[in-house]
């Protein structure tokens, strides 16, 4: 006798390679996701019993279309937005930056740095070899707000300005550099009913860009993503599905 399903899981995903096994890839955590679930679209030729008054069918053949899934991610990991956003990541110092330029200074307005600022260290703002002084700006982790009045002597609007801070720590993601990533996904859950545990295994999918990706919002942020499971020709094992496989301990 069966028993109902409530299930939660753990999800991993893999860059895929013809190259390799599906075993031998190198599976990372998405870590939270409170939603992952498969789906299918079929596709139906109908052919009517043209020879009764009443009509009918006289025969019919049905076809998947697609599969596909869905998962939102809980985690805005760098590695996790990069996936989402078709882009790449690099791991960032905290090398101390001197004399960054690029930038200028105008009363009341935002300047945006580079990086991100480790606020609790000190920052230095400079036209040429004149320091600016500290009363003029206000640092923040994203750049320094001018002061509504310039008081530096010898420093006007649209001066050029450089700026020395120590950055923090951290990832840097760029988006949309890629076209969609292929993965190989892994699925570790168990069922709570009866604490059984189930693997599903998708060999080859194309994972679709974040449909959002809040930067404000009033409630634990979800990120969406979808897949579309493809046809992996490397499985030529007989029985064996070329799109998923499915286990569960009885």
């Amino acid at each position: 006798m069966g028993v109902a399903y409530l299930p939660n899981a753990k999800l991993r995903v893999a860059a895929y390679s013809d190259a390799a096994t599906y075993e031998a890839r190198k599976f990372r955590d998405l870590e939270n996701a409170s939603n992952f679930a498969l789906s299918f679209s079929e596709e139906e030729k109908v052919l009517a019993d043209y020879r009764s008054g009443t009509g009918g069918t006289d025969a019919s053949v049905k076809r998947i279309s697609a599969m596909s899934a869905t998962i939102d991610l809980r985690h805005a990991t760098v590695e996790n937005l990069a996936l989402a956003l078709w882009g790449t990541t690099a791991v960032l110092n905290t090398t101390p930056l001197v004399d960054e330029a690029g930038y200028k200074i105008n009363a009341g307005y935002f300047v945006p740095t580079k990086r991100i600022i480790d606020t609790g260290a000190s920052v230095t703002v400079k036209k040429g070899a004149t320091t600016v002084l500290a009363a003029d700006y206000t640092v923040s982790a994203g750049g320094i707000l001018i002061a509504n009045t310039i008081t530096t002597g010898g420093v006007a609007n649209g001066d050029s300005i450089t700026i020395s801070y120590t950055p923090k720590a951290g990832g840097d993601v760029q988006s949309l550099l890629s076209s969609a990533p292929q993965v190989s996904v892994h699925v570790e859950g168990i069922n709570q009913v009866d604490g059984k545990y189930f693997v599903g295994k998708l060999w080859k999918c194309k994972i679709g860009v974040a449909q959002n990706l809040p930067f404000i919002s009033d409630d634990f942020a979800t990120i969406t993503i979808s897949l579309t499971v493809e046809k992996d020709e490397t499985i030529v094992t007989a029985g064996v599905s070329q799109y998923a496989q499915l286990q569960f301990n009885s």
